[in-house]
């Protein structure tokens, strides 16, 4: 159907499939034929070193900031999208300057780069999207170059999630910024009419007798905190 008649979540796309892939590669967790000696590939002990400062760092930023400053060496399997978004534009340059050859560190940073530029709430001028596919295709060529390589032993890394990145900037032109086609507040919605559903023998009708008196209680509660506040306050106390 293409990526403008279905539009998927850009944030899914990078912070829960490519972000946390390439964590994997260059912390040594997903190895080709066993080889711990490629070149992006850091070793045991500087990862170590990145949870420790990351967990060191967690008492000069605001509470809201602080849990994705976790031991990533520990939690990373527990990450979800917002400690990935933290790490990427947040500590990845820090931990990463100096520890990689600089040629995978300018590959990380352009994926950087693009996640500053796509994950805000605001719009996209044309000169921000043309530079988004700029750092996106350097991303992609490069990854498929360096760390694929082109070879048959090490085909587990020639991965379509890395060539889906080329669908981001028709998706920015068809659909607006990333934000607007974002799937989380849905999956908090759908997450959230799984509770209501108190009958399995019954369940489509239970949950729309729930959804009913919920969307009822709530317009009930708007009208008079809007419109009769001091009555509102009697009533409930």
């Amino acid at each position: 159907m293409g990526t403008t008649a279905a539009p998927y979540g850009t944030m899914h796309l990078v912070l829960l499939n490519v972000v946390p892939q390439l964590w994997k590669l260059f912390a040594g967790l997903k190895l080709v034929n066993k080889k711990a000696d490629e070149g992006y590939i850091v070793t045991r002990a500087t990862v170590a070193l990145f949870g420790r400062e990351l967990c060191g760092a967690r008492r000069t930023v605001p509470m809201a900031q602080a849990r994705s400053l976790r031991n990533i060496e520990i939690y990373h399997k527990s990450f979800k999208a917002v400690d990935w978004l933290h790490f990427n534009l947040c500590s990845r340059e820090v931990l990463l300057a100096g520890r990689i050859p600089h040629s995978y560190f300018n590959l990380f940073m352009a994926l950087s780069r693009v996640c500053r530029m796509l994950f805000r709430p605001r719009g996209v001028t044309r000169a921000e999207i043309e530079e988004i596919e700029k750092e996106i295709k350097y991303f992609v060529s490069n990854y498929y170059a360096k760390i694929y390589g082109g070879t048959a032993e090490r085909l587990s890394l020639c991965l379509s999630t890395i060539a889906t990145l080329l669908d981001i900037v028709s998706l920015l032109w068809a659909c607006g910024p990333a934000w607007t086609v974002w799937q989380f507040p849905m999956e908090r919605k759908i997450g959230a009419l799984g509770k209501l559903i108190r009958s399995a023998s019954r369940p489509h009708e239970n949950l729309e007798q729930h959804v009913s008196r919920k969307i009822k209680a709530d317009l009930v509660t708007s009208f008079g905190e809007q419109y009769l506040p001091a009555e509102w306050v009697d009533a409930t106390g």
